[in-house]
């Protein structure tokens, strides 16, 4: 599993699992992984954190307090319920708390001038362009589907790229704060699910596969099991010739059956490494956030904010292809036409 080699190959429920290949980091789009120092295979479990909650001295005027508190956990371990962490996730991974709304706001609008500065980043196509595919719609805008799992490092990154992009076409309700799991970098993050998404332009239906700890969590519909065998693949089988790569994976991302992803974002092996700058809690939710907002700053420069901005413009450019440029305001961007013209020059395989 992706808890013991970094590499995010789970499947949605219902497939096939995958078996561990050992060929290294999974790539989206086929695209050649960045060089990066061999990880351990029992790197990740030096991951893992200690969460003690460390215990204040409390004095008689605090018993009615105490009385309180173990009252609330009798009544959660009574339900089945589990109280939320300081981090806003609870011991077993359920539960997340809401993402606050100014955190949101900060990378779902990312000024234009951002997008329009960065580009493409010299970051190769995030996509596989396909050819001769069933368009893939809902009520006559391109559908964007996800699938991914709450554990999973490379789904952690790219849930960052996906609020700044989807943030220029609609509006995110109720995602949630979330990490990757500990012996997964323990990267901050956000959830899709239980979060609904509202736009004009694009129709995105997220599935969270499993939890923080790898327990089921969505079971996605058939219907979005057969685009993940038809163009990821099932376990260690790739889906032929849309993926590329050694065996199906996340995060997958299917954009109108038009652009197709699935496994490690190549782009993104440069910021999951054994010791990168996100893990084990990174610089906080905000400062990462900030720091997409601002990539030339100094955290953004250490966390390589600019590959989330060019993820973005091409999930952005992606959308614009296929809903006639809408909004022109930012279809027409510098920053998503030249993610646009990159995506062009990829040859269609169908």
């Amino acid at each position: 599993m992706a808890s013991k080699n970094s590499r995010a190959r789970t499947r949605p429920t219902g497939s096939a699992p995958p078996q561990p290949s050992g060929s290294g980091a999974r790539r989206l789009g086929g695209q050649p992984a960045p060089t990066r120092p061999a990880r351990s295979s029992g790197a990740a479990r030096r991951y893992e954190r200690s969460r003690k909650r460390s215990n204040a001295a409390l004095g008689w005027a605090s018993v009615a307090v105490v009385v309180v508190v173990v009252v609330v956990l009798v009544v959660v371990k009574l339900t089945g319920g589990s109280t939320p962490t300081s981090s806003g996730l609870s011991a077993s991974g359920r539960n997340p708390a809401l993402a606050p709304a100014s955190l949101v706001s900060t990378v779902a609008t990312i000024p234009a001038a951002t997008f329009d500065s960065v580009g493409t980043d010299g970051m190769p196509a995030a996509f596989t362009v396909t050819a001769h595919q069933p368009a893939l719609t809902s009520g006559g805008t391109p559908r964007f589907v996800y699938v991914g799992g709450e554990f999973c490092p490379y789904c952690a990154l790219m849930r960052w790229s996906l609020v700044a992009a989807l943030g220029r076409f609609g509006t995110f309700h109720g995602l949630k704060l979330m990490s990757s799991a500990t012996t997964d970098g323990d990267i901050p993050t956000f959830s899709f699910y239980g979060a609904s998404y509202s736009s004009p332009y694009v129709d995105f239906t997220p599935y969270e596969s499993e939890d923080r700890l790898q327990q089921p969590l969505v079971n996605p519909p058939a219907s979005v099991n057969k685009l993940y065998t038809t163009y990821d693949g099932s376990g260690a089988t790739p889906a032929a010739p849309f993926n590329p790569s050694s065996s199906a994976g996340i995060p997958f991302l299917d954009i109108g059956n038009k652009y197709v992803s699935a496994g490690d974002p190549a782009a993104m092996s440069l910021i999951f490494s054994q010791y990168g700058y996100l893990n084990n809690g990174g610089p906080g939710r905000a400062a990462i956030a900030a720091a997409i907002r601002n990539p030339s700053s100094a955290v953004g420069k250490a966390i390589d904010a600019k590959i989330f901005v060019a993820q973005a413009n091409y999930i952005a450019a992606g959308i614009c292809s296929l809903n006639g440029g809408k909004p022109a305001s930012v279809c027409a961007g510098p920053g998503v036409t030249a993610a646009a013209k990159v995506l062009a020059a990829v040859k269609p395989v169908g």
